[in-house]
């Protein structure tokens, strides 16, 4: 029998066996998988932040912001990205100095809801090229004029 290890994600014990080891722990695959993902989102909020407001590292204010809303609020870090992405590329709203990610609440299930229906006319486009309609052919018949009476019009 194989010892039993605590995944430090979800805090449940397993077999080291059946265990994904990185960096001394051990997880589930499915909870390994999560993390990583998770951690990659975090990586590209942080780099779209610093990006957007020319700074080398996010600020503790919006670190705090950052972990109020993932508690608080229960968003994800990729819907706090694109709920800024929304408010500042697609509406135009320009960057000022000092603001933070205080927008964020008031713009994330407009930007959530906006981002679906991009997503859905994405899906709607990929299945209509996928499924194209056949090609009619259509055929038009001339009129055979030998059987067509001329009427004279000075006789009316």
């Amino acid at each position: 029998m194989a010892r039993r290890v605590k995944c430090p994600y979800c805090e449940t014990y397993l077999d080291k066996d059946d265990a994904i080891p990185y960096k001394k722990r051990y997880y589930h695959q499915h909870c390994f998988d999560t993390w990583k993902m998770e951690a990659e989102h975090r990586k590209e909020l942080i780099k779209y932040i610093c990006e957007l407001y020319k700074i080398d590292a996010p600020t503790g204010m919006m670190l705090k912001q950052i972990k109020e809303f993932q508690e608080e609020y229960k968003y994800k870090l990729k819907g706090i990205e694109l709920a800024l992405r929304y408010f500042h590329e697609t509406l135009g709203n320009p960057v000022r100095k000092g603001d933070g990610l205080g927008i964020v609440p008031f713009i994330y299930e407009e930007a959530k809801a906006d981002y679906l229906q991009k997503k859905a006319i994405k899906e709607s486009v990929e299945k209509a090229k996928k499924h194209k309609p056949k090609e009619r052919i259509v055929v038009i018949k001339k009129q055979n004029r030998k059987n067509i009476k001329i009427v004279d019009i000075s006789t009316l």
